[in-house]
């Protein structure tokens, strides 16, 4: 569980660092990926970084399974370890080209592995706090399902910034909404480390 907490706080710090030696990365504006993209000079690094991260977040959902072995938790461990290869681990073996518009095979299955993944890891703080609620932590579970309300909103506004209509607003930022949306999944689980 220590190493899920590193591979969960690493997550989000990681790409602040590599971003210093990527030139015109935008943060609130650029999606994740584009750092590990073809064109990105820290490709290396983020790509395996993903490879690594995508790995664990397979096998340490096993601890959570083992600690209360019920269906609800089988399917917390079966989100985790789909977004784990999807968002991870695939997408750290088909980097993207970083011209959106100009989409190749590689880019196309990053695209929508990515997009299962993100979509799995959204319904886990929710899976969660039903978990937590049956039983009795009624605390943890109301912070779950707090989380997920965050989460699923950012996701909402990431997806409505893809639309053309939307380019001139605040909701353009996938960038942010995309870290927003990691965050919101991740704090259940780093407390749920923690206890």
């Amino acid at each position: 569980m220590k190493l899920w907490i590193i591979i969960l706080v690493a997550d989000h710090l990681l790409p602040l660092i590599l971003a210093r030696f990527y030139p015109n990365y935008k943060h609130k504006e650029m999606a994740l990926s584009v750092l590990g993209s073809r064109q990105s000079p820290v490709k290396w690094i983020y790509n395996v970084w993903c490879i690594i991260s995508g790995i664990v977040f397979c096998i340490a959902p096993f601890e959570i399974y083992k600690e209360n072995s019920n269906g609800l938790m089988i399917a917390t461990w079966v989100l985790l370890a789909i977004y784990g290869i999807g968002c991870e681990i695939i997408s750290g073996l088909c980097p993207l080209n970083e011209n959106r518009y100009d989409e190749d095979v590689l880019t196309k299955i990053h695209g929508s592995t990515s997009a299962i993944g993100f979509i799995t890891l959204l319904v886990v703080p929710l899976l969660m706090a039903i978990h937590q609620y049956q039983s009795s932590q009624m605390l943890l579970g109301t912070v779950s399902i707090v989380f997920f309300v965050f989460a699923f909103v950012f996701f909402c506004f990431f997806i409505m910034g893809e639309k053309e209509k939307f380019a001139n607003s605040v909701l353009r930022y996938g960038g942010l909404w995309q870290r927003l949306v990691l965050l919101s999944c991740y704090i259940p689980l780093f407390i749920w480390c923690l206890i």
